[in-house]
């Protein structure tokens, strides 16, 4: 098992939106404009925030899930990205003692903290306290002596002289774990949609965004103060990832856009390894496929929100269309089975075409929301595996299949309350078609056919 040596510290907080992911973004920038090399990381399954990580460090995000890979394919993960950088950031998800159910904190901050060596950089909510702080930082800090919490950041401060209140009627030993703050500023707020943040791609500010929250924070944190504490400091990168030098036994297509944009990078990379490829499309712009591809990926996203302009490139979808029917294998999931439906109803109730390769209608529903761990077994043959083929994900959306054509599922699922249901649609071509790519020497499809 290869070891963590290069220093790493988990940005966490005392609840769910305190400020993680800008204050995540805000130090990845600092760092990275002194010239370290910076590795961000993501726990959990969130396809949003390591968009501001990349913006602000230059390199893909990581997820960390405990659930979907395990803790030896986690340490191996932060192992192999910390080899060639100077030191790891890794933004929490939620509150930093929250794990997967309330008695225990598996999957939480704290555990990865003790499981990665890492300490932590807690962000704290200010607004509206003085004295009050003490009590919440000294329980944070005494409640697991296991986990380090090595620094405390202050945010939404009212001014310099609230934060100076607040770290005055600290205790020594806390008042030396302070940072600095985040003034209470509405530059420093991340804008908000359903389901989460505003994507990368579709913020107006993101071509300003690291000056701009720069500028905020010149005066106010105290980069000096994390750089001794987290002993980060600039290293001899003798050791580098691997290169992905692409086979080319086969060309994927990715649909990505700002429509669709939710890819974890390692299940890019594992492509990449395995001969694949990877070609990007944008379904929003591109009057047809690339030349050459034989597949097409297509993630998940919020196609929802850029509903009438897919259906407006008609030509696209015409063209993904009859390649599906003619055997290209295609992989959709979440948005991407959406764009390949019949229709796509938005929030207000207007209806669009999409692609119509497989015979489905979806509404989205405010008042409708699945979010939990799945783990599934496939039923079929699909392109993802043969039959009985075992996988873990999660499930989260507001959308609903409303009318199907489709007879049958594909998936056997599982949630994490246990109960068990049928999921996932294939579409069957030519056997002929399943037959020939089976005998690829690159990535093997064992069954052709669209999900």
């Amino acid at each position: 098992m290869p070891q963590v040596t290069t220093p790493g510290l988990i940005i966490s907080g005392t609840h769910s939106g305190v400020g993680k992911t800008t204050v995540s973004f805000v130090l990845m920038s600092a760092l990275a404009r002194r010239g370290f090399v910076v590795q961000p990381f993501k726990i959990g399954p969130d396809f949003i925030d390591p968009g501001y990580h990349r913006l602000a460090t230059g390199r893909d995000s990581i997820n960390l899930d405990l659930w979907m890979t395990g803790l030896r394919q986690v340490r191996a993960s932060v192992a192999r990205h910390l080899a060639s950088a100077d030191v790891g950031i890794v933004e929490g998800l939620g509150a930093l003692f929250d794990g997967e159910n309330g008695t225990r904190d598996r999957g939480s901050a704290a555990c990865f903290s003790r499981h990665l060596g890492f300490p932590i950089l807690l962000v704290l909510d200010i607004w509206g306290m003085t004295r009050s702080t003490a009590a919440l930082l000294n329980g944070f800090i005494n409640f697991d002596p296991r986990i380090r919490i090595a620094g405390v950041l202050l945010n939404r401060a009212g001014s310099r002289r609230h934060f100076e209140m607040v770290r005055d009627s600290l205790p020594r030993g806390l008042r030396r774990r302070i940072v600095g703050y985040l003034p209470s500023a509405k530059e420093l707020k991340m804008p908000e949609r359903h389901l989460g943040l505003v994507t990368l791609e579709e913020n107006e500010r993101a071509c300003h965004l690291k000056e701009d929250m720069l500028g905020h924070v010149r005066h106010t944190l105290d980069l000096d103060r994390i750089i001794d504490l987290f002993g980060i400091e600039k290293r001899d990168h003798t050791v580098a990832i691997p290169s992905l030098v692409p086979k080319g036994s086969i060309r994927i297509g990715v649909a990505r856009d700002a429509a669709f944009s939710f890819y974890y990078p390692e299940n890019l990379e594992r492509l990449e390894r395995n001969g694949a490829e990877l070609i990007y499309f944008s379904p929003l712009t591109d009057p047809a496929l690339p030349e050459g591809v034989g597949g097409l990926y297509i993630g998940g996203g919020y196609p929802e929100s850029f509903a009438g302009a897919l259906a407006e490139n008609v030509r696209l979808r015409r063209d993904i269309r009859n390649h599906g029917e003619k055997g290209m294998p295609i992989y959709a999931e979440c948005g991407g089975l959406m764009y390949l439906s019949r229709s796509l109803s938005d929030f207000d109730g207007k209806s669009y075409p999409m692609v119509s390769l497989l015979p489905l209608d979806v509404v989205m529903d405010a008042k409708y929301l699945a979010i939990k761990y799945i783990s599934l077994e496939t039923t079929r043959d699909t392109i993802i595996g043969p039959r009985g083929t075992k996988a873990r994900g999660h499930e989260f959306h507001q959308s609903r299949i409303v009318r199907s054509s489709l007879a049958g599922n594909c998936y056997r699922v599982r949630d994490s309350g246990k109960r068990s249901f049928q999921e996932g649609f294939v579409h069957e071509t030519f056997t002929s078609i399943s037959a020939r790519i089976r005998k690829s020497r690159g990535i093997s499809y064992p069954h052709a056919g669209v999900i």
